[in-house]
C-alpha cells in the first residue's frame, strides 16, 4: 500500500491511499492525527465494539467505562484516524512513553475499516514517535484467546516475550531505532 503524506502546521497528516489490486475502494483524505476532547465518543465506541467483546475482563458499562477510558488517556499520547478532520475516529492507538520503552496500551479499529492497514499504519506512526522520543523497544500485552492481535503484532515484528498469568496475557516487544 503506497500513502502519500501531507503534514499541515497543526499536527495533522493526511494520507490518500492508491489502491492496488484486491485491497478494494480507494480512501482519499483519511486523516492521522493526535486526539482531541471531542474525540472522546468516538474513543469509547470503539473500545466497547472492538476491545470489550474480546477481553476476558469484566468491563464497566455507559458512563463508567467512558470515565474509566478518559482517565487511561490522561496518561500518553492517542493517535485517531478519521475520514475528515472534524468527524469521529474510525480507529485510535493510545501509548504511553517511559524511560526508553513505547508502550503500546490500546489499538482498535471499526470493524468497517479493518484488513485496510489502518492498525498496521497506526502502528508504524507510533513506533516512529517512540523512536523520535529515544525508545529503545516497543511493548503491548496482548489477551490469551486473542489469536487475530497475536498474528498481527506478529507480522509488525513483535515477540511474546512472557506469559503473564495473573492478567491472562502476553507481554510482547520489539526493538526499535537502531538500538539492537
Amino acid at each position: 500500500m503506497k500513502f502519500a503524506e501531507n503534514a499541515i502546521g497543526d499536527g495533522f497528516i493526511t494520507y490518500f491511499i492508491r489502491p492496488r489490486e484486491g485491497l478494494g475502494p480507494l480512501e482519499v483524505g483519511i486523516v492521522i492525527r493526535w486526539m482531541r476532547p471531542r474525540d472522546m465518543r468516538g474513543i469509547v465506541r470503539l473500545v466497547r465494539t472492538q476491545l470489550v467483546p474480546v477481553s476476558p475482563w469484566h468491563h464497566p458499562r455507559d458512563s463508567r467505562l467512558r470515565s474509566e477510558i478518559a482517565s487511561r488517556l490522561r496518561e500518553g499520547c492517542t493517535l485517531v484516524a478519521s475520514k475528515r478532520r472534524c468527524e469521529e475516529p474510525f480507529a485510535f492507538l493510545h501509548l504511553v512513553v517511559q524511560d526508553s520503552v513505547l508502550f503500546i496500551d490500546l489499538l482498535a479499529v471499526d470493524t468497517s475499516r479493518q484488513n485496510r492497514h489502518w492498525g498496521t499504519e497506526l502502528m508504524a506512526r507510533a513506533e516512529e514517535y517512540g523512536v523520535k522520543k529515544g525508545c529503545r523497544k516497543a511493548m503491548l500485552f496482548v489477551d490469551e484467546e486473542n489469536d487475530r492481535a497475536h498474528r498481527f503484532y506478529n507480522r509488525l515484528g513483535y515477540t511474546a516475550i512472557k506469559h503473564v498469568s495473573s492478567l491472562r496475557c502476553y507481554r510482547l516487544e520489539k526493538p526499535l531505532g537502531r538500538w539492537w
